[in-house]
């Protein structure tokens, strides 16, 4: 390990953590999730280890002569409790050992680990030799030889966990408690203090040393990945092994870009899905980012980033558009600019809602819900890019010029209440703003239209229309927003179809990190948002439901190449609040 790695442990908001901890390390939440039977296994094993750690540790007291309880009627009592758990722990761990030796679901990778066979097997003795012995007189030779096996293996495996993966027994409960409580937390930069990214092995902090040896391979994150998925080099488990791999050579010097390369690095959509998969507390995204970081300090960003940073620079927006478009529409929707003493809320339009033709239509379907309720709404006379792209891109700097002004203005209009349409401005505002002190409560447009017309009578039709709903990672993953748009469907008469990949874990559209203005044409592997526009074709749905402008412009993509091959099929988009609003005006 790196001595000088910067401190990056944190214990703020000591509630969440602490929920997290018993949920996930002693509920095994994230083992069972998704992998109900391998992860019952693991839970069998785990819970069985605490039981037995008591046990233990009579047995061994008693074997050094320092005082046997074993006799006790309390230890007794012990016993016969721990009998099912031993039985427990042994199903657990023969069906793990056979999905690794047999089985070898991808995420495993192709080589059988022995180390993980020979751990097997210790668990699986010391299982065993407790349940023999209470069948064996203890005094008898077959009983010592009994006692003294289990023994033998217990100091074996106790020598061999911290030379192996399996120290995650010990790391990781540290891991999962030390993980922010909030997804892909990527501090921002205080530049008089702090370098402005990741460059060496020698600069990685010491919850990403944490996590490269606490890293217990199971694929989870590889698999849920859609980078991976589609084919592409990014892995985010052979991401953390490589780091580990460099952390145990000891060459703090090593830059990181030639450890994982640049194209890994730029790969990533900061979908979320690896961090929100790892049942041990990994953080992938700050290592990602913090990288790029340290790639666009050093002028090494991709081509296509730099006329992207251009635009914002200049116009404040992603397109590089004058602000009279955004006035056009603003005039042309009848906008008031923002008053507290004379509106409840403040939309924000965002880049796609200023700037975007296809976005702004679902900002006039929001527009005419809203004053269809009542609901006195007003805009910023003037809007910047809240700098999303900048901030995941890893150009901290441009992040914080826009950052500062967009809350400037912001603190200077003084709203309580923002409503956007954008995933991605909920989260940039919402998370990365409140740590430069600006609180706010910003709600995405789904979830405060759902609750203005929650009391609306269902306007089903017949029969009801059947839509698949493409859930935005940064609204579902990334904001737990995902009961809202459903309810919303249901209620104006449409039968939601689940594609793969749904709800909490959602399959990327592929445009987030700042993939949206990359030359799709010179993507190795399959393009993300063919991979998920034919995902959202299997639900056999006429119509795609979308809630955020980035995921239309990528699936709408998507299905463009796929007519061009005559595999597009018929299929229609809408957005969410577009759906909404027709139901609404007609039964108005």
């Amino acid at each position: 390990m790196i001595a000088d790695a910067p401190n990056t442990f944190s214990t703020a908001d000591l509630g969440a953590r602490t929920y997290r901890f018993l949920a996930d390390v002693l509920g095994q939440r994230q083992t069972l999730r998704e992998r109900p039977l391998p992860g019952l296994a693991h839970a069998l094993v785990f819970w069985g280890f605490v039981a037995f750690g008591l046990y233990t540790t009579v047995e061994y007291l008693k074997g050094l002569g320092i005082v046997d309880l074993t006799h006790t009627r309390w230890f007794a009592a012990y016993r016969i409790l721990l009998t099912p758990f031993a039985i427990g722990v042994l199903v657990g761990i023969v069906g793990l050992a056979l999905r690794r030796a047999v089985i070898r679901p991808v995420g495993l990778g192709q080589t059988v680990s022995i180390e993980s066979l020979v751990i097997a097997g210790f668990i699986a003795t010391l299982m065993i030799t407790f349940l023999l012995a209470w069948r064996l007189d203890e005094a008898s030779l077959a009983g010592q030889v009994n006692w003294w096996v289990h023994a033998l293996v217990i100091l074996a495996f106790l020598a061999l966990i911290p030379a192996s993966k399996h120290f995650h027994l010990v790391l990781s409960p540290v891991t999962v408690f030390l993980k922010s409580p909030e997804l892909g937390n990527v501090p921002n930069l205080d530049f008089e203090k702090e370098q402005v990214g990741l460059e060496a092995v020698k600069d990685l902090g010491s919850k990403t040393v944490l996590d490269a040896f606490t890293c217990v391979e199971c694929g989870r994150c590889q698999v849920n990945c859609p980078a991976w998925g589609a084919g592409k080099a990014l892995n985010p488990k052979t991401l953390i092994l490589q780091t580990q791999d460099a952390l145990l050579a000891r060459k703090p010097d090593t830059k990181l870009v030639d450890l994982y390369s640049d194209e890994v690095l730029w790969q990533c959509t900061t979908c979320g899905a690896c961090e929100n998969q790892c049942p041990v507390g990994i953080e992938h995204l700050p290592l990602i980012i913090g990288a790029r970081r340290g790639l666009v300090s050093n002028g090494e960003a991709p081509d296509y980033l730099g006329g992207v940073y251009n635009h914002l620079e200049r116009r404040g927006n992603i397109w590089g558009l004058g602000s009279d478009q955004r006035q056009k529409f603003v005039h042309a929707s009848g906008l008031e600019t923002f008053d507290p003493r004379v509106h409840d809320v403040l939309v924000w339009l965002g880049c796609a809602g200023a700037f975007e033709a296809d976005f702004q239509r679902s900002l006039r379907a929001l527009f005419d819900i809203l004053r269809g309720r009542g609901v006195k709404f007003g805009v910023l006379a003037k809007e910047r890019c809240t700098g999303d792209s900048a901030k995941r891109t890893g150009n901290e700097y441009l992040f914080q010029e826009l950052a500062h002004q967009n809350i400037e203005d912001l603190r200077a209009a003084g709203p309580k209440t923002i409503v956007a349409s954008c995933p991605h401005c909920v989260k940039t505002i919402g998370n990365d703003y409140r740590k430069f002190g600006y609180e706010v409560e910003i709600v995405h447009s789904a979830a405060f239209v759902e609750a203005l017309t929650r009391g609306d009578q269902s306007v089903a039709g017949n029969p009801r229309e059947r839509v698949t709903y493409h859930d935005p990672c940064y609204l579902g993953r990334y904001a737990g927003t995902f009961d809202e748009p459903r309810a919303l469907l249901t209620r104006f008469g449409a039968e939601v179809t689940e594609p793969t990949r749904n709800r909490d874990n959602p399959y990327c559209c592929g445009a987030g990190g700042g993939l949206l203005f990359a030359d799709k044409d010179e993507e190795p592997g399959s393009r993300i948002s063919d991979v998920r526009f034919r995902q959202l074709q299997e639900t056999g749905a006429g119509t795609i439901v979308t809630a955020c402008p980035f995921c239309t412009i990528m699936l709408k993509g998507a299905q463009s190449s796929a007519a061009a091959v005559g595999g597009a099929g018929e299929i229609q988009f809408v957005d969410l609040m577009t759906f909404a609003n027709g139901r609404l005006s007609k039964v108005g």
